[in-house]
């Protein structure tokens, strides 16, 4: 009676006592990420990694939450954390060989690396070789980033262009070079490019938020921005899709865009529903401090 008393008495624990499973750990840190929580992102999978230790996508996700990371940290912590983050990419890779996003983040690391914890030119250029191998699209954008770090502009641009022409219904190509296009002051060229893909796939959630996002950052197009994010709100998939925009970022958007136009009223509302949702999107609460 005592054995079976205390299975009872586990059973009966409340949920909030009983330990977060792998898949509910990864959730988490995905939120965390997302709101730009770093730290908090990194002991979320950590603690994924402690109850699944063979799953590629959470030490991928612990790579990238590290490096992110290490760029705000000092000096003297920094080397460490680059290393580790390398451990990780590697961890990803050798769980899943298939894992592009994992050899990716080696190429990332290989590039910005110094010299003195392992950076290497030459060994980025074999992950991009590696990357063009397994996948001709990722292998455009690989090329892109090598082409980008030797600052030849033209060259980027012609991979951007051809993982497009080529792969005209990959998210990631048309993104990423909607991204460059838009940091490069070419904003306008952005939204065509978000366009033709939404023509192709009309109420796809991430383009519409890429459109509000580009919206936010150049100050062009915001009527279009904040209505292609109110329709990214009603999609299907948000909230329930772990790769779909998470709805507090969403809402974060819109208020950011709502403050380029000047309705800080409602501006307001946007930032609290994303405070709402995602208690730890601490850009939000900076945000409104200033509202």
């Amino acid at each position: 009676m005592r054995n079976l008393s205390g299975r009872l008495f586990v059973l009966a624990l409340p949920l909030a006592l009983q330990a977060p499973s792998a898949a509910d750990s990864y959730r988490a840190g995905r939120a965390a990420y997302d709101a730009g929580n770093y730290n908090l992102a990194v002991k979320s999978f950590e603690r994924a990694i402690q109850s699944d230790d063979k799953t590629s996508d959470y030490h991928l996700w612990l790579a990238r939450a590290i490096g992110t990371e290490a760029v705000g940290a000092g000096i003297f912590h920094q080397p460490g954390m680059a290393r580790r983050a390398k451990s990780e990419f590697e961890r990803a890779l050798q769980l899943n060989p298939k894992n592009i996003s994992a050899r990716d983040g080696l190429l990332q690391f290989y590039l910005r690396a110094p010299g003195l914890i392992g950076g290497s030119v030459a060994k980025a250029r074999e992950q991009a070789d590696a990357i063009a191998r397994a996948n001709p699209l990722r292998g455009h954008l690989a090329r892109a980033a090598l082409a980008a770090f030797a600052k030849d502009q033209v060259t980027v641009e012609r991979e951007h262009r051809l993982a497009v022409l080529e792969y005209p219904d990959s998210s990631v190509g048309v993104f990423t070079y909607a991204n460059w296009l838009a940091t490069n002051a070419r904003a306008d060229e952005a939204v065509v490019q978000l366009e033709h893909f939404l023509a192709r796939h009309p109420g796809e959630p991430s383009a519409l938020v890429w459109l509000g996002r580009i919206a936010v950052t150049s100050g062009k197009q915001l009527d279009r921005g904040e209505l292609a994010l109110r329709q990214a709100l009603k999609a299907p998939s948000v909230g329930l899709d772990p790769n779909a925009p998470a709805p507090a970022m969403i809402h974060f958007r819109l208020g950011e865009l709502l403050t380029r136009k000047g309705d800080k009223g409602q501006a307001r509302k946007e930032f609290e529903a994303a405070i709402k949702l995602n208690p730890n999107l601490d850009a939000a609460k900076k945000v409104l401090k200033t509202l």
